[in-house]
């Protein structure tokens, strides 16, 4: 069933999954958990003694706090100041860190680095620097993808990023979260979870070579797990802070959560740029950091290869006309890799991996012209019925293969019979038993949070949705958003019914920015140009935070219109007609 979203819920949730993922703010910061015997993993139990609270002095003057949140914070003192290299993922966990790192230094901090733009590692930034007076180092694409927080994609992120990351899952018993892979939990979205990011200021290129605090400093631009990556290195201690390209765990070169497609290769030759300093401590923003230049080579050498393995071999199998389901059977690790602690399927899979390759080179079709245009899923459903022999006998069937531990198999003929019929309470029990025992298998937490969140759905214990109210600390982020982002969000909201036969042109100026619009909705189709119409059929003059507040739900727009607040040229009727045109 597919649920309609108005634009305004749609940005509405989309500012609360704060970039990674969204769950009930009220819900308490998971620090300890306990699952029940038998229904995890036990190499992911094991797994979680990597986030032990603690903070590392890895040489002199370099401090590096672990298992305070999903992501790490470094601190380097120099002569008479300090800096941070990534602030957590929200205000609270980087006082915690802050606290501790002040028993080592009470120096002034100088700087921040943000190694990338993900939530986990900018938006504790206030935590350390509450006045904002500091100056904040990241790569020059940096705040362009913090600023995407308002995405035309992002409400479908937020669903799959809550169950990635567990945020629906009880804190004990069988379901229970047990860690995220690369960390303990993602503090965004629990109570005490408030935002404190403090934007870039001092951005660069390809690289940047200064001093801080008496400290020689490197900052290089290495795309991996994000294009706007950057690794930290001090020449001088031999010490390399990787940010999110190495950690202790497969590596996400695809993320269920939903991604564009990361380049590979490319993150395999940043590894290689690392390798080419022969580091003598490797410091990462997720896992513990290692010592010791041979140890620290052996670890780079392993993850690039791991990555280039699965890459070059999955362009093989495509040369060699494999579909994407006949290679994630071929494309294997090869037992020195696959057994390397670093390679464990902690965070990503070589499967999701394969998957995601073949999709970047050549696009959704799989080069067999069954699949090119291929039965829908209500005539797949029936299909399966009919081959069945009816409904029970592949209720039958679906019950059998979960009997017999075939559970993707069950899950697969489950969801057939869903199709056909979403609310089969039986059915529903099937797939989720046979969900549920995939989850416990699972080595990755993503994927067995995944798997575990959906069981609970079925089952009705709980409804993936986002919590919609905005604390102070979300107002302020919204505030700092270009209006242009939501603008561009608009026309993927358009109803194609109450625009069919629309031609309606809307001229819009931001007065306290100094931007102008159009917005031509043309029988369908939202047209959105960055310049004011020369005869528009409405136009609207406001200021960013009246329209933002507008489409996120904050203040009603017919008292808005009426109010000195927006000054509104043309027919009121047509206004709010444009503005259904974008609900429902």
């Amino acid at each position: 069933m597919v649920r309609s979203v108005s634009y305004a819920a749609a940005c509405a949730v989309s500012v609360m999954s704060c970039l990674l993922a969204g769950c009930e703010r009220g819900q308490s910061p998971p620090v300890e958990r306990r699952v029940l015997e038998g229904s995890v993993h036990p190499e992911l139990a094991e797994h979680t003694a990597e986030f032990e609270r603690r903070v590392y002095e890895v040489t002199k003057g370099v401090y590096h706090a672990v298992g305070f949140g999903l992501a790490n914070s470094i601190m380097v003192d120099g002569d008479e100041c300090v800096f941070i290299v990534d602030t957590m993922g929200s205000v609270e966990s980087a006082q915690a860190v802050s606290a501790e790192f002040r028993k080592r230094s009470d120096k002034p901090i100088r700087a921040l680095i943000y190694t990338h733009n993900h939530a986990d590692h900018v938006f504790g930034a206030k935590g350390f620097v509450p006045t904002g007076d500091v100056d904040v180092y990241a790569h020059e694409t940096t705040e362009y993808y913090i600023d995407r927080v308002v995405n035309i994609i992002r409400p479908t992120i937020i669903a799959r990023s809550a169950r990635m990351f567990g945020n629906y899952l009880p804190r004990t018993g069988r379901d229970a979260m047990v860690n995220a892979g690369i960390g303990p939990y993602l503090e965004i979205g629990h109570a005490g979870g408030t935002l404190g990011l403090l934007r870039p200021n001092k951005t660069f290129a390809e690289k940047l070579q200064l001093e801080l605090c008496g400290v020689q400093v490197e900052l290089v631009h290495a795309p991996g797990e994000t294009k706007d990556q950057l690794f930290v290195w001090l020449p001088e201690k031999k010490l390399l802070m990787p940010g999110d390209n190495i950690y202790r765990a497969f590596p996400n070169l695809y993320t269920i959560r939903g991604t564009p497609y990361r380049d590979v290769l490319e993150w395999s030759r940043s590894i290689d740029k690392m390798r080419a300093l022969r580091p003598e401590h490797l410091v990462p923003s997720h896992t513990r950091p290692v010592s010791g230049a041979d140890r620290v080579m052996e670890i780079l050498t392993a993850y690039r290869d791991g990555i280039q393995y699965v890459h070059d071999q999955t362009i093989r199998g495509m040369n060699q006309g494999l579909t994407p389901d006949e290679l994630v059977e071929v494309v294997q690790l090869p037992p020195h890799l696959r057994e390397h602690p670093y390679l464990k399927e902690f965070y990503g899979t070589v499967e999701w991996s394969v998957r995601s390759i073949y999709t970047g080179y050549l696009g959704w079709f799989n080069g067999d012209t069954a699949t090119l245009s291929p039965a829908g899923p209500d005539e797949r459903a029936r299909g399966f019925v009919e081959l069945a022999g009816g409904e029970e006998a592949l209720l039958e069937a679906a019950q059998q293969a979960v009997e017999a531990e075939r559970y993707k198999w069950g899950a697969e003929l489950a969801s057939q019979l869903l199709r056909l019929d979403p609310g089969a309470e039986e059915v529903r029990h099937i797939k989720a038993r046979a969900l549920r025992a995939l989850g416990q298998r699972s080595i990755s937490p993503n994927g067995r949070n995944y798997y575990l969140t959906q069981a609970r759905e079925l089952e009705g214990a709980v409804f993936v949705q986002m919590e919609q109210e905005f604390d102070e600390d979300v107002r302020e982020l919204v505030g700092s958003i270009p209006i242009g982002n939501f603008i561009a969000a608009m026309p993927t909201h358009l109803n194609p019914e109450r625009s069919a036969d629309a031609d309606l042109v809307v001229g819009f100026r931001f007065r306290d920015v100094g931007e102008v619009y159009t917005i031509h909705v043309r029988r369908g189709v939202a047209e959105v140009q960055p310049v004011f119409p020369e005869d528009p059929d409405v136009s609207l003059t406001i200021d960013t935070n009246v329209w933002r507040e507008i489409v996120l739900g904050l203040r009603n727009p017919a008292l808005a219109f009426a109010s000195d607040a927006v000054d509104v040229e043309g027919s009121a009727l047509d206004l709010i007609r444009f503005l259904r045109m974008f609900s429902g």
